[in-house]
């Protein structure tokens, strides 16, 4: 199987990252800079507002629109007595995290302390914790839809290829998509000799499930360079305003998405070019060999035949091969999909295996639909009916795979 990542930023308005399988698309991504998107960033913040019937607060983090803070995602740090001061808690992890790592130096040894932390279930009101006025480190988790702010949360968290730092939460784990508990073993044994900085947390991200100690490393101190950045711009500034911004979709895409089955990654303009190869280089190495400047005359996406193939996204009907379809209908609530025979001919003379094919077959490419469109949520597929309780558990299976 031949897979590959195709860059497109020749056009300034927008830049797209298309995933490849087989010369087939698999997965789109779009960025366009008209459209604002704060997800992932870190802004200070102050409070405007304050709502007890809902538990929230709302707060100006300078973006022009205020943003909604509930009592489920304030830190429990801002629960002490006399306040929360987001510049000194933070200066306060960050001199931990000095101190810790001279320690290691001093000793030749890593910590052998794992954090404990965690959101605590019960959880004074909101108004005794904060205040008109009060100053909070929040980061956006969800974009704002229609009149409604973006959703905050003051749980600050900073992804890297195979770790998430989590400052002032004080711990070490391993994500639980992670499942295999001898991986979980081996990997908190490896964050343990790296010697996370007491004060600031890591999780080991599901990418990170099979790397060596020595990429966890890497990635750590990636993390924590990032971090000291952040709290000299926390001290640098007193007004509402960002503090750190995502990365764009470029190198976040690299940092989430690319892996080894990728064979080569192909980027249409020369400063693109060049930011990515710098991150590959800090933090993933063993991929710039993967990289390639793509100079040639015809247009990366006209040479792949994707322009058609991306103008067909927004169809409600896609034809599945051998015939038969699907039809997609998305609403507010959820999201409908129809599994349709039409002329399926699935080469069976019973009528519940060949269902049983259509459906596999549909299975695959409602999975692709829903990477291509963007689509999550509460998703309702309506499958052709199948007698055997083995299919249905089969194309269940497949669906799921895919």
């Amino acid at each position: 199987m031949k897979k590959e990542m195709l860059i497109n930023v020749a056009q300034p308005e927008e830049s797209r990252i298309a995933i490849m399988e087989d010369n087939r698309l698999d997965e789109l991504f779009i960025e366009r800079k008209s459209v604002e998107a704060y997800a992932g960033n870190i802004y200070r913040g102050r409070i405007v507002n304050l709502e007890p019937s809902i538990q929230a607060a709302f707060v100006d983090f300078g973006v022009g629109r205020n943003g909604f803070l509930h009592i489920s995602d304030v830190e429990p740090q801002y629960f002490r007595q006399g306040g929360y001061d987001p510049v000194e808690i933070m200066r306060e992890s960050d001199e931990m995290a000095q101190r810790s790592a001279e320690k290691a130096r001093e000793t030749g040894r890593g910590s052998k302390t794992a954090f404990k932390g965690g959101r605590p279930r019960n959880k004074p009101p909101i108004q005794e914790v904060l205040k008109r006025g009060d100053e909070v480190l929040v980061q956006v988790i969800k974009e704002g839809i229609g009149t409604k702010g973006p959703t905050l949360s003051t749980y600050i968290s900073i992804p890297g290829r195979y770790l998430v730092l989590m400052p002032a939460l004080a711990r070490v784990g391993v994500s639980r998509k992670i499942e295999d508990e001898d991986d979980r073993k081996r990997l908190r044994r490896c964050l343990l000799a790296i010697n996370p900085p007491k004060g600031l947390g890591f999780i080991v991200r599901t990418a990170g499930a099979l790397r060596k100690e020595e990429e966890l490393e890497r990635d750590m101190e990636y993390l924590l360079r990032l971090w000291k950045s952040i709290v000299k711009r926390i001290e640098a500034t007193t007004e509402p305003g960002p503090i750190y911004e995502e990365s764009d979709m470029i190198i976040k895409t690299i940092r989430d998405v690319l892996s080894s089955d990728i064979d080569v990654i192909y980027i249409d303009e020369k400063e693109a070019y060049e930011k990515t190869r710098e991150f590959l280089q800090m933090v993933m190495p063993q991929f710039v060999d993967h990289l390639k400047l793509y100079e040639a005359r015809q247009l990366l996406f006209h040479k792949y035949k994707l322009e058609e193939e991306i103008a067909k996204i927004n169809q409600r009907k896609v034809d599945l091969p051998g015939g038969g379809s699907i039809v997609i209908d998305a609403t507010e609530a959820l999201v409908a999909i129809d599994v349709n025979s039409g002329n399926f001919r699935g080469g069976s003379d019973s009528a519940d295996e060949n269902a049983f094919r259509l459906n596999m077959v549909a299975a695959k490419e409602i999975a692709r639909q829903l990477r291509l469109r963007d689509l999550g949520g509460v998703i309702v597929n309506d499958f052709i009916d199948m007698r055997r309780e083995s299919h249905r558990r089969k194309v269940e299976r497949a669906l799921r795979d895919a």
